[in-house]
């Protein structure tokens, strides 16, 4: 899969969970030791804010996050356990990397427990 596929499935994803009129959605992702989660809100006119039922999300997506993280980092590629998605109803979309390393010490921490 192709990182345009990819963030095709996640914008795919989005749009089939909301089932009305929306200006923008916005998916926080994390990635650690080979599991995702995430969680996302969108925003109807006026700035009205609703979650995002990511429990609706195709599982495939999971797979898909997982692929995008394993192409992105490998080799000397840079670091990140968190990405925000943030997609308008227009189908423009954004991506931001984030490397957090308190996530990361707190990871490693609980793994010495």
């Amino acid at each position: 899969m192709t990182i345009d596929e990819i963030y095709l499935s996640i914008a795919k994803n989005i749009t089939d969970v909301i089932k009305e009129d929306w200006q923008s959605a916005v998916l926080r992702l994390e990635v650690l030791d080979g599991m995702v989660s995430n969680t996302g809100v969108y925003y109807q006119e006026k700035g009205l804010e609703r979650q995002l039922d990511v429990e609706e999300f195709d599982f495939q997506l999971t797979f898909d996050i997982m692929e995008l993280h394993h192409i992105t980092t490998e080799g000397n590629g840079d670091k990140w356990n968190r990405a925000v998605y943030t997609l308008s109803s227009d189908g423009k979309f954004n991506m931001e990397f984030i490397w957090d390393q308190d996530l990361q010490d707190e990871v490693e921490r609980l793994a010495k427990e």
